[in-house]
């Protein structure tokens, strides 16, 4: 096991303290974390849940990596002033990050908003280091998962299908049963829909398991 790094969790990249959201515009906070094991992130406004609620299962037992989680309002209301926090959670390790909304008034009239448009992948995992034979998930969740097409490829740019080990499941994440050498390298998340396409990158690197120590 990864004990050296085991249970810990710390900001990457966080939102400002304050933003000024121009209504009717486009706001977008972003947070990233790295920890061990792998940690889950999720956004909440004014205390409640709002998006990526931490999911345990994209913590494997013995990892190490980051996190991205990205929250994006295509159109500001008033209604989305308030305080966003970001939550990270790594074993039993949790820490937040708060940032306070404030909503400014703008001339345009909110008849231009646009609420569609290319697909936006708010989840994701640049980095994974998890031991050999374990089990991960890489993630990779769309906004509006309903309207968009989500395809992985691997280091070949092949794409991945679904065999023995590996798993594309309805949210988008890629699992990945018994973890080997040969699937070290960069897996790729395409979603794709009428209006675009966005792609997010993951470098899965297997690290040797500690033999367990006898007596």
């Amino acid at each position: 096991m990864i004990q050296s790094h085991w249970e810990h969790v710390k900001f990457k990249t966080l939102a400002p303290a304050r933003v000024d959201a121009r209504l009717t515009g486009a706001l977008v906070l972003t947070c990233s974390a790295t920890g061990s094991p792998a940690p889950s992130l999720a956004w909440y406004k004014d205390g409640l849940f709002v998006y990526h609620e931490p999911d345990t299962s994209l913590s494997s037992g013995s990892s190490l990596g980051e996190t991205v989680a990205k929250l994006r309002m295509g159109c500001v209301t008033p209604e989305a002033a308030g305080q966003y926090e970001c939550r990270a959670v790594a074993g039993l390790q949790q820490i937040s990050a708060v940032t306070e909304v404030k909503v400014v008034p703008w001339e345009e009239d909110s008849s231009l908003c646009q609420e569609r448009g290319q697909p936006e992948i708010s989840l994701w995992r640049p980095t994974l280091m998890v031991e050999a034979g374990d089990s991960v998930s890489l993630p990779c969740r769309v906004s509006r998962p309903d309207e968009a097409i989500v395809i992985w490829t691997d280091a070949r740019g092949e794409a991945v299908m679904k065999e023995d080990r590996f798993e594309v499941t309805e949210s988008g994440d890629l699992r990945i049963s018994e973890v080997s050498w040969a699937d070290m390298g960069q897996f790729t998340c395409t979603a794709s829909n009428e209006a675009g396409v966005a792609s997010v990158h993951t470098f899965l690197y297997p690290l040797a398991s500690t033999p367990a120590s006898h007596p």
